[in-house]
């Protein structure tokens, strides 16, 4: 059901994956960037790219952080003080 788009004449259109799949992209930019032969013609657009897969993958840690405070926060209030010692 879901589409396949061709963003290869503009990455940074290209939908995010989950965490890992986002920072294996990043880090795949990263080394292109590093390497000697930088494409010139698509640095800003990588760039960008790289840019957006940050916040992105910031934007999830601090989702599952808010999540994990909140599961943490059920586990520390007891639900039925007659329960308590």
């Amino acid at each position: 059901m879901a589409e396949e788009a061709d963003n290869s004449a503009n990455p940074g259109d290209a939908p995010f994956g989950g965490y890992a799949e986002s920072m294996a992209e990043l880090e795949s930019i990263l080394a292109g960037l590093e390497s000697d032969d930088v494409d010139i013609d698509t640095l800003a657009s990588q760039v960008e790219r790289a840019s957006q897969l940050i916040a992105h993958c910031e934007g999830r840690l601090r989702a599952t952080e808010l999540s994990l405070q909140t599961i943490l926060a059920q586990h520390d209030s007891p639900t039925d003080a007659g329960e308590e010692s």
